[in-house]
């Protein structure tokens, strides 16, 4: 399988496998909701689609659901939006694997943003965080589909984050976004486990000490083993090919 031979011979950090990412994520999205079917994970194809999918949640009288955002117009990067309703007050936050210092992940939040406040919904708090677990060109709909799992299935441990939305002091009104470090005060440990750089796992157990010794996954590994267990050598660095693995895992689901 090719997308197996890219990780033995190193390929897949350059490849760009957005477009087949783009034609695959509706049966990849619609395999998620089969083994979780309260989940209510949705694909916006783009930004512009995202108010009806929001007000299809609100009108269903959904509390908690998530979305997968495409750029659209041709242009292909993918983020994830959570939203939880708390005590009639609807929270959601975008998060972006990788970092606002790249073109597409900041146009993709600037018109997800831009349509929202357009759209005038009532007691709406909405918030923009980077996650800059990224390295490799072409994994953010992969991680876009893992966070959205983990949105899921750490959605008790994520009342703060929601709550501190609403409240107004998880983003500032003078900063367009949530950074990295802000945003690892309030994430579980597994939220990182296909974070390509070590560095950048370093950062996130320096605001979390007791992450560093905490099992994350079915085979008893703690996060930097598990980051040892993925690691290959790319121009002399130690990345995780985790999220390509992550790939090749999902894709193979949907014919299992």
């Amino acid at each position: 399988m090719r997308l197996e031979n890219d990780v033995k011979h190193g390929g897949w950090y350059d490849m760009i496998y957005g477009g087949l990412d783009l034609a695959m994520m509706p049966a990849l999205i619609e395999e998620a909701n089969k083994k979780y079917p309260l989940m209510n994970l949705k694909f916006s194809a783009t930004p512009e689609d995202v108010p009806i999918l929001i007000k299809n949640a609100i009108d269903n009288k959904i509390q908690s659901s998530r979305l997968i955002v495409n750029l659209g117009d041709d242009l292909i990067h993918f983020a994830v939006i959570d939203h939880q309703t708390i005590n009639n007050r609807m929270s959601l936050i975008l998060f972006e694997p990788t970092a606002f210092k790249h073109m597409k992940p900041a146009v993709l939040a600037m018109r997800v943003k831009d349509i929202l406040e357009e759209s005038q919904f009532p007691n709406c708090h909405f918030s923009i965080a980077e996650m800059d677990i990224q390295r490799s060109a072409s994994e953010c709909g992969i991680f876009s589909l893992a966070i959205a799992k983990k949105l899921y299935c750490e959605a008790d441990k994520l009342e703060r984050l929601h709550r501190s939305n609403i409240n107004g002091v998880l983003c500032k009104s003078d900063t367009f976004f949530v950074s990295y470090e802000q945003l690892d005060k309030y994430l579980p440990v597994t939220f990182y486990k296909h974070t390509q750089s070590v560095t950048r796992l370093n950062e996130y157990v320096q605001s979390n000490p007791k992450a560093k010794q905490e099992i994350i996954n079915k085979k008893g590994e703690v996060i930097f083993e598990r980051f040892g267990r993925n690691s290959a050598v790319i121009d002399n660095k130690n990345v995780s090919c985790s999220p390509h693995k992550k790939r090749i895992y999902e894709y193979k689901s949907l014919i299992r």
